[in-house]
């Protein structure tokens, strides 16, 4: 079977390409199918993920839009980056003839309803629709795919006007190791260095945590271009060597197991793959309820602690409470690597083999 991803820009290294470069291999490998994956964009080449010697990589090298202050030239020149995507896309399918198409990202739903190709169209969502760029632009994707996969039930209730709308959460990989010293006061928070992450709530939040547990450390890892303006707020607070910006860490099994607790303090997600892996490794978690993925995750009492959104005197007191309870902190941990067996690679990926086979059976 020939199978075409779409996404924007394969060279960007983030969530959205590891996750799909994985899949893309295993279909390949272990599936057998002819994958090709399409980057609209070209940004500069820099190490990306591991492709399958038979995963092909197609760059359309469309022009990214041109920045300007003025709203007609903005508007203008995505409009023209968009048809001109939408020519080069349609001609490399026509060459490929795939069977199933998967766009990915926001450019790939507005290229949706503009494909021409006579192939089965699945919408593969990786962010929560209310918070998506340009997602008012949907309709017309919703009724010309022929499914759209979504992360979590909550994000699947926004497309109302689809077809059929399938829940796949993204997996994550068995660590191989566990935390296994609970007596260790340190905390982890991962994620972009960006206001989404919300760890500017989340520094304000461990002046509480300090007075209360002065001995606990809390480490953020993690790039973006907050980073200047939050070591300013951890100085601001009084809180260096206590609030540490790690930083890029490649070993991120070894990062989240030399901890006892992990937090999250977003705004909102599409799906917490930084929550999955922290659970993976034994870590308990105290989360903002954000949208959305939060309880799909985590049972508040079970695998750690849930607040709601925005409260910050609701985390500083889960964190206080966490921090003080090392029994708490393994109880809640062990439970948190049963809770995430269920995002196990296989378990996931036979619901996507699942939804091609019906797909091309109808």
């Amino acid at each position: 079977m020939k199978i075409a991803y779409v996404i924007e820009d394969f060279y960007i290294g983030g969530g959205v390409e590891r996750i799909i470069s994985e899949k893309a291999n295993i279909m390949s490998a272990q599936w057998g199918h002819d994958i090709t994956l399409i980057s609209i964009y070209r940004d500069t080449p820099r190490q990306t993920y591991r492709l399958d010697n038979n995963v092909k990589l197609l760059f359309l090298n469309v022009p990214m839009a041109a920045k300007s202050s003025s709203k007609t030239i903005k508007a203008f020149s995505r409009i023209t980056t968009l048809a001109r995507a939408a020519v080069r896309l349609n001609s490399a399918l026509a060459q490929i003839n795939p069977d199933i198409i998967f766009f990915a990202t926001t450019l790939s739903a507005l290229l949706l309803p503009l494909c021409n190709i006579r192939a089965k169209k699945v919408f593969e969502s990786h962010s929560a629709r209310m918070f998506t760029p340009y997602s008012r632009l949907f309709g017309m994707m919703e009724r010309r795919a022929d499914a759209v996969v979504c992360l979590t039930q909550d994000d699947a209730r926004e497309y109302k006007g689809a077809r059929r709308v399938e829940v796949i959460p993204n997996f994550a990989d068995n660590p191989g190791k566990h935390v296994d010293n609970y007596a260790v006061k340190k905390a982890i928070a991962v994620g972009r260095l960006e206001h989404v992450k919300g760890f500017d709530m989340l520094i304000d939040c461990w002046k509480e945590v300090a007075k209360a547990h002065p001995d606990w450390q809390l480490d953020i890892y993690g790039e973006g271009s907050l980073h200047e303006e939050l070591q300013r707020q951890i100085t601001r607070c009084g809180l260096e060597g206590r609030v540490v910006l790690r930083g890029r860490c490649e070993n991120m099994t070894e990062a989240y197991t030399g901890h006892s607790l992990h937090i999250m303090s977003s705004r909102y997600e599409g799906q917490p793959m930084t929550l999955i892996e922290a659970q993976a490794c034994g870590l308990p978690s105290v989360v903002f309820n954000f949208n959305y993925g939060a309880k799909d995750i985590v049972s508040n009492g079970y695998n750690g602690i849930i607040v709601p959104q925005n409260d910050l005197n609701a985390l500083s007191g889960a964190i206080v409470q966490m921090a003080g309870d090392e029994a708490l902190r393994a109880k809640y941990g062990a439970n948190a690597r049963l809770t995430a067996d269920r995002f196990n690679r296989d378990r996931i990926m036979e619901k996507w083999r699942q939804l091609i086979n019906r797909l091309c059976a109808e």
